[in-house]
């Protein structure tokens, strides 16, 4: 794991729910930070959650990168100014198609690859 990337997960999911699931699913570690909707006084897609993750993890906006399933997740990176990656896989595939993502991947290799060009 590179020590200058940093991971979080953001939801709207209530937060002690959400980090139960990482912690369920062995990933934990994985990530500096987990927020939920009701860890700020306003939910995706406010780019509040973004804004305060990028000042935890002392990150600049143009090398930031957001994962999501939906199309909230895309308004929201859209709405803090980062770049969006969406998942074919997740809870509601479907809606990514407006706003659109600046790349739609079926499996997190293609992603990768995209990140390390």
């Amino acid at each position: 794991r590179d020590a200058g990337k940093r991971m979080a997960v953001l939801t709207n999911k209530p937060v002690r729910m959400s980090r139960h699931i990482v912690e369920g699913l062995g990933v934990g570690g994985h990530f500096f930070q987990v927020l939920g909707g009701d860890s700020l006084e306003r939910k995706k897609p406010d780019p509040l959650g973004v804004e305060t993750l990028l000042r935890e993890a002392r990150a600049e906006r143009t090398r930031s990168i957001m994962v999501g399933d939906s199309s909230v997740d895309v308004a929201t990176a859209r709405n803090a100014g980062i770049a969006c990656c969406g998942v074919t896989y997740g809870f509601q595939p479907e809606s990514l198609a407006d706003p659109a993502p600046d790349l739609l991947v079926d499996r997190m290799e293609q992603f990768a690859d995209w990140v390390l060009k």
